[in-house]
């Protein structure tokens, strides 16, 4: 009997989840999301594949270098290790990215 009153109570609650799809979440200010990529800014340095703490980085020649969402933990170390002002790597609060295709999470990097 306590299950359907708990039922009959829950019906006129305000619902406790966010309805994602239809109410966008905005994240804090300082969340790391997307990795923005600027292939004019890069000099070559190499220091972004030096420091990533789980290889995600993969530098091929300068202004090239494959990213792999995948793997990487959003820590945010390519940015700040980054040499160049202003910065060939930012990092965005954008968090949807998701794929259930690995090869679609490398070099998903996009600008705006």
């Amino acid at each position: 009997m306590s299950i359907l009153i708990e039922a009959l109570k829950s019906l006129f609650k305000k619902p406790f989840t966010r309805m994602y799809p239809k109410e966008k979440l905005k994240p804090c200010k300082r969340f790391r999301g997307r990795i923005n990529y600027y292939p004019e800014r890069c000099i070559g340095c190499r220091m972004c594949e030096r420091y990533c703490p789980v290889g995600a980085v993969k530098f091929k020649e300068k202004g090239k270098i494959d990213f792999d969402l995948g793997i990487c933990v959003l820590c945010g170390m390519c940015q700040d290790v980054c040499p160049t002002k202003p910065k060939a790597i930012n990092i965005r609060n954008d968090f949807e990215f998701s794929s259930s295709d690995k090869k679609k999470l490398v070099n998903l990097t996009k600008k705006q």
